[in-house]
């Protein structure tokens, strides 16, 4: 068997066609979206759509928290060079970049890494500093990409928006561009 970027097997072998749509439980204070950019999963009560290519968020009523899902072609190295080519450029890209890990995991099966951060986002001024739960991995052929930031006092809330969306992330078929 081979194994792959992380000396583990690269996940299924098996590359199934998306369903148009799938169930989705969301838990107490979440509800299910199916997105048309190709996946399904539970979003915190209250946020809302937005498309910012190449990027697809859901905001919560007052912005400073957000869902992104980043769906792109795999990249060189896999999930885990991704985002440590991505940290190794944040404190160019982010203000007051600290507190940063980057790790290797896996998702449903498949290599993964995971990306935790602090910054001084855009809110700054009008709120402090943001916390950010970043997931990448490869699936079906893309790299997908799961996060969620929101304001550093309340990491524990944000990070639970990030476990939510990855534990209820499903790949289905797209029916637009995102």
């Amino acid at each position: 068997m081979s194994s792959g970027p992380f000396g583990r097997s690269p996940g299924p072998a098996v590359t199934r066609e998306p369903p148009a749509s799938a169930p989705v439980r969301a838990p107490e204070g979440y509800h299910a979206v199916q997105d048309p950019a190709g996946f399904a999963l539970a979003v915190p009560d209250g946020f809302t759509r937005s498309f910012e290519p190449p990027r697809v968020f859901y905001y919560a009523p007052d912005r400073r928290s957000r869902l992104a899902v980043v769906i792109q072609d795999p990249q060189p190295g896999g999930a885990g060079a991704a985002l440590r080519a991505s940290a190794d450029a944040a404190p160019e890209r982010y203000p007051g970049y600290r507190s940063a890990t980057v790790r290797e995991t896996t998702r449903k099966g498949y290599p993964a890494a995971s990306w935790e951060f602090t910054w001084d986002g855009p809110e700054a001024g009008a709120g402090g500093a943001l916390r950010t739960y970043d997931t990448c991995w490869d699936e079906g052929g893309k790299m997908y990409e799961v996060w969620a930031a929101g304001p550093a006092g309340s990491a524990e809330r944000t990070k639970r928006h990030a476990e939510v969306a990855l534990e209820t992330f499903v790949r289905i078929k797209p029916v637009s561009s995102p």
